[in-house]
């Protein structure tokens, strides 16, 4: 099926950002159900500087590799309904997807004046990075070590693998005195580990997990204390549970996958089961334990714990590198923004009301992730500050 003119002409309006919200409805709802022979057609007429010539190998090149861009991202995402129940929801990825393209084909300006006018550089995203504290207090910042063994504390080797994780082998005789290692992120940063009992962990930004590095060695409990937020696969052992500490509860498991959010930016920590069983144990002795199954979460506020149905996909989206929000108030997402691309969030007057859905990769740069503000006309600007970058939500 040829694509219309009518939707031709929607997507020029779309990049032109002249598009009305009738205009916009439309055209996503082609988005939702056109085919890739729809895509490719669409965006290979998308219209040209004067300059350029149509048939230009570098921008042939370019409109190669804008649709592998939308097969990828929009093609995998229409297979999660659940995540499209909203035009909003691919709206946010077709913004993302869209910039480039419009700052590839044409001159025009396509991006939120306010916004331009304070930005005079792109803020990069997140890195793979960290720095892990050995008992003794010797800190190594691991982005900055070569592959390769980096220590070797009781008996344990701590090296630094070539896909950058950190890894722990047993290398003699277990016996020796405890030691406890710390592994450390800071905003914008995320790093994964390989504990001595051969857990994985993920952690992401502005989080520390603290450990011993002959975890699950010696026959006792295995307790890690974490601080922000983890994703765990945990290798099973029946005789040896394995306790993750947080401020405000414990979880308990002996071999599963599960999230443990402890932020606590709004009161909460949330621990979100993707396999196996997890016991949650509140901190606060009013509190009852609950055991949480596959596809549910707990939610931990001050004084109540409440289960219910968990969104994996937007619960561990950070684990799999992506942004994903459904019904996300203005601060959830700002929070997690913060985090990453490590910038300071203001609000100027009351803080907006809408809800966001959508996602997008945290691999993008900063202002292709607001254009999620922009679609719900919120304002900003971004400003320099003495410690660094603040955003200002205007309501």
């Amino acid at each position: 099926m040829k694509v219309s003119r009518d939707i031709e002409e929607l997507f020029q309006r779309f990049l032109d950002k002249q598009s009305t919200a009738d205009e916009l409805q439309q055209l996503f709802r082609f988005f939702g159900t056109a085919n890739e022979s729809e895509l490719r057609r669409l965006i290979e007429r998308a219209e040209v500087d004067e300059d350029e010539r149509a048939d230009d190998p570098a921008r042939i090149k370019k409109l190669d590799s804008l649709y592998q861009n939308i097969k990828e991202q929009l093609f995998v995402e229409k297979q999660k309904p659940a995540l499209w129940k909203y035009y909003v929801a691919i709206a946010a990825i077709l913004l993302a997807i869209a910039t480039p393209l419009a700052y590839w084909l044409s001159t025009k300006e396509v991006v939120n004046k306010e916004s331009v006018a304070t930005i005079t550089e792109d803020i990069k995203p997140g890195r793979h990075a960290a720095t892990l504290t050995l008992s003794n207090g010797k800190q190594i910042v691991l982005s900055d070590q070569a592959n390769g063994q980096l220590a070797q504390e009781a008996g344990i080797k701590i090296s630094k693998a070539a896909n950058g994780q950190l890894v722990y082998e047993v290398q003699a005789d277990h016996t020796a005195p405890h030691t406890t290692n710390t592994l450390t992120t800071t905003r914008g940063e995320t790093y994964e580990v390989i504990l001595p009992d051969q857990t994985k962990v993920w952690l992401n930004a502005a989080s520390s997990l603290t450990y011993s590095a002959s975890l699950g060695l010696r026959g006792e409990a295995r307790t890690v204390k974490l601080s922000g937020e983890a994703y765990f696969e945990v290798a099973h052992d029946k005789t040896r549970p394995f306790i993750v500490h947080t401020a405000t509860q414990e979880v308990k498991v002996l071999g599963t996958h599960f999230n443990v959010n402890s932020y606590g930016d709004n009161g909460q920590t949330v621990t979100t089961l993707a396999e196996g069983s997890v016991q949650v144990q509140p901190a606060v002795n009013s509190l009852s334990a609950k055991v949480l199954k596959p596809g549910q979460k707990s939610v931990l506020g001050r004084s109540t714990i409440n289960i219910s149905a968990a969104n994996l996909e937007t619960d561990l989206a950070w684990k799999n590198g992506l942004f994903t929000f459904e019904d996300a108030t203005v601060p959830e997402v700002m929070q997690q923004i913060s985090r990453w691309y490590n910038i300071e969030v203001a609000y100027n007057g009351a803080i907006p009301n809408e809800r966001i859905s959508g996602g997008i990769s945290r691999q993008s740069e900063l202002r292709s992730v607001l254009k999620m503000l922009e679609l719900i006309k919120i304002s900003y600007k971004l400003e320099n500050t003495p410690t660094g970058k603040k955003i200002i939500i205007n309501p």
